[in-house]
């Protein structure tokens, strides 16, 4: 969570400086995309600029502390407080995002300067060593680098650039991070089972005596927890056992409202979430 939150902040951090920024009329500002380029390929993009003239990828890094690109092996290493913490190295990221876009980009025959970035949005980072190959930047500098490219020619007409738009953000689709056990030794015993309030953060039965949330709504919520806790499907005996339910035909209701798809149709039926 602290993760998540820090990662948050910088994003908002780094938003409030490309706001300075004076866009010609024709731009979009795009966050948080996730793309399926095959079976085994996926992209996944903080943040994306689009204007006729480029497209620029941010990579948002909020790490304070010193920090080098070291070679290798490629890795982040960061000094803070007499520790020394490695990270898997953003550059290398960020290169392989750029190679994935161009690829997702092919059917659409689109030829426009793509420009990647790496921004660091806490004032506290100091880069001891650069990124070779990657331009690194500081948040609140973002805005003059942008500017730069904002004087470059348009190669795109406004049709294929609205086209270009409406394509990326048509094949983006929600992305579902993998369950906390797949990271943590996590096990289903760990997890106590039933209906939780999330407003009162009280287990119950029926509807909120506190509160008044409805039981439907906590019996969804708690479905959401078993594919962030714990696995990426759920059968009808899973979710029977997991939210306490008086038998399987109220579990097979609930998981048929809900925002899940059906795999099978025998008895090793399974559900998984639906992307939107």
């Amino acid at each position: 969570m602290y993760s998540l939150k820090a990662g948050y902040a910088g994003e908002t951090y780094v938003d409030n400086f490309l706001k300075q920024s004076p866009f010609s009329k024709h731009y979009s500002i795009l966050k948080d995309l996730h793309f399926s380029i095959s079976d085994s390929i996926y992209l996944q993009i903080d943040t994306m600029i689009l204007t006729p003239k480029y497209l620029a990828i941010l990579e948002v890094k909020n790490i304070r502390g010193k920090i080098s690109f070291q070679r290798n092996p490629e890795q982040l290493i960061r000094e803070i407080d007499d520790q020394i913490t490695a990270f898997k190295c953003p550059e290398q990221q960020v290169i392989r995002n750029t190679q994935k876009l161009a690829l997702l980009l092919h059917p659409l025959k689109i030829q426009i300067p793509i420009k990647s970035f790496i921004v660091f949005a806490s004032t506290k980072t100091i880069v001891a060593q650069p990124p070779k190959q990657v331009k690194a930047v500081m948040g609140c500098d973002i805005a003059t680098h942008i500017d730069s490219l904002n004087a470059l020619p348009d190669v795109l007409s406004i049709t294929k650039f609205q086209q270009l738009i409406k394509y990326l953000m048509t094949n983006s689709t929600e992305f579902i991070p993998k369950p906390l056990s797949h990271s943590y030794p996590l096990e289903l015993t760990d997890i106590k089972r039933g209906t939780l309030c999330s407003q009162c953060f009280q287990f119950v039965e029926g509807n909120c005596p506190t509160c008044g949330t409805i039981k439907k709504i906590m019996q969804h919520q708690a479905l959401e927890d078993w594919f962030y806790l714990y696995k990426e499907s759920i059968s009808n005996k899973e979710c029977v056992d997991f939210l306490n339910l008086k038998d399987k035909h109220m579990a097979s209701y609930l998981m048929k409202t809900s925002r899940l798809y059906p795999v099978n149709n025998t008895r090793s039926r399974y559900y998984v979430i639906q992307k939107r």
